[in-house]
């Protein structure tokens, strides 16, 4: 009789304690869990790593404005770099990188834009410092997008 007291305890509260969990399990559901994938940049070949060269292209054709830095002619010059740097075909990079190159450039239009107004005496040189920033910035995002795919320039 002792035993049987001791087994029917047990067997209540296993019983109690299975219904108090399913209990609270159905008035406070587990929360739906979101994976998110993530897909890691692939591997490229250093050699032909086409990023890094039209980086090194778009370098190569900013080094030409900078003869001009200091003379009258630094607008007309700085039109020309966005001219063929923005005529660089980015199309077959992945879109990412394509959208931080179209900012790059818009920010370089904006510089130049900003320039050609140089006979201008509305000219805010706040506004030049702020659009150099801009420049700066994007090349950056630029520069990190690119070293996603396997680019090495810093």
């Amino acid at each position: 009789m002792k035993n049987t007291k001791v087994i029917i305890a047990v067997i209540a509260f296993a019983v109690t304690f299975i219904f108090s969990a399913g209990l609270v399990r159905i008035i406070f559901p587990a929360p739906a869990v979101k994976y998110v994938y993530v897909e890691r940049p692939r591997p490229i070949e250093r050699n032909s790593n086409e990023i890094e060269a039209f980086l090194l292209r778009d370098i190569n054709n900013g080094t030409a404005r900078m003869d001009y830095k200091y003379t009258d002619n630094y607008g007309e010059a700085v039109m020309d770099y966005w001219k063929m740097s923005s005529s660089m075909d980015a199309r077959g990079f992945p879109r990412d990188f394509q959208n931080k190159w179209g900012d790059h450039m818009q920010a370089w239009r904006n510089y130049a834009d900003y320039l050609e107004e140089r006979s201008s005496a509305r000219r805010d040189n706040k506004e030049g410092v702020r659009l150099i920033g801009e420049i700066n910035r994007t090349w950056e995002e630029v520069k990190s997008t690119g070293r996603t795919y396997g680019s090495n320039l810093r």
